[in-house]
């Protein structure tokens, strides 16, 4: 059993509602219910209903642009309830939100926090029945995201820059594009561009853009309710263009004929789904 859960999300546009680009709570709040959900999947393999939330404190907004984490960390089990304690987090935010004059930044400059910012915490209790609680489950931890691959022989990454960025998201109905509940591989490759321009704002200070796609190799389908972890890492730098390479695995899926309707499953090994090559550039003046 996993004790602590994070997802990621960088905002966008569509998740503010003001002129100013601030992110209402309440968008805030769809991604602190998915990170609880998830504490409650590893606990007890089901969705879980909540009960209702405490002490929710605002100390930061949330704007457009920012590069979001959100965390649960589970407190006390009872016979039926779970406590959590919940924080959003702030990793990066774009140079001018951070103090830089507007006129004096380059298209993409970010400011990647050395410690996050924390913007919310609160606490939050979740209700899982007696007869839904399915027992221990796995952890869903991804051993090597950077297992070989024959379709990507070349293993090889850039000594100077050797950590991962990870990201991790919950498809929803929002991600679905066909019938049946199928998330488009395109929808695949923007969360696994927003996991690159990650690692480009924590390394290079931009999250620049992207000039040539080397590759995509897609072997398994996601669905709405799926947990997927995206992990990226720089592959290797030639002049002025970085190559970073994403891979992203399925570690949480919604069973065929689940044992009850909100019953869910962590999977004992995390599925490889996607493996994609981009070419960046830094934005320059």
């Amino acid at each position: 059993m996993r004790k602590v859960s994070y997802l990621s999300y960088t905002m966008t546009t569509a998740d503010s509602n003001s002129p100013d680009g601030i992110v209402p709570v309440g968008r805030q709040f769809d991604f602190i219910g998915d990170v609880e959900t998830e504490e409650m999947i590893l606990v007890d393999g089901d969705e879980s209903l909540c009960l209702g939330y405490t002490g929710v404190e605002i100390y930061n907004d949330v704007y457009v642009g920012d590069m979001m984490e959100y965390k649960a960390t589970l407190t006390k089990i009872g016979n039926t309830s779970r406590d959590c304690h919940i924080e959003v987090f702030k990793l990066a935010t774009p140079a001018f939100r951070a103090g830089k004059a507007k006129e004096d930044c380059v298209t993409g400059e970010m400011v990647w926090f050395d410690k996050p910012v924390l913007c919310s915490e609160g606490s939050v209790r979740l209700v899982v029945k007696k007869h839904l609680q399915r027992g221990e489950q796995p952890d869903g931890t991804i051993e090597n995201p950077w297992a070989p691959n024959e379709d990507f022989p070349e293993a090889g990454f850039d000594p100077n820059h050797p950590n991962d960025n990870t990201f991790r998201y919950r498809m929803s109905d929002r991600d679905v594009f066909y019938l049946g509940g199928v998330v488009n591989g395109a929808r695949n490759l923007t969360l696994m561009e927003d996991t690159a321009k990650r690692l480009m704002a924590r390394e290079f200070g931009n999250t620049g853009h992207i000039t040539r796609v080397e590759k995509v190799r897609l072997y398994e389908p996601c669905f709405a309710g799926d947990y997927l972890e995206y992990h990226a890492r720089v592959n290797k730098v030639v002049g002025d263009k970085i190559v970073i390479e994403v891979r992203n695995f399925k570690y949480i899926d919604l069973p065929e004929n689940p044992e009850f309707p909100s019953s869910i499953d962590v999977l004992e090994e995390p599925i490889l789904c996607t493996i994609v090559q981009y070419v960046f550039e830094t934005y320059k003046k």
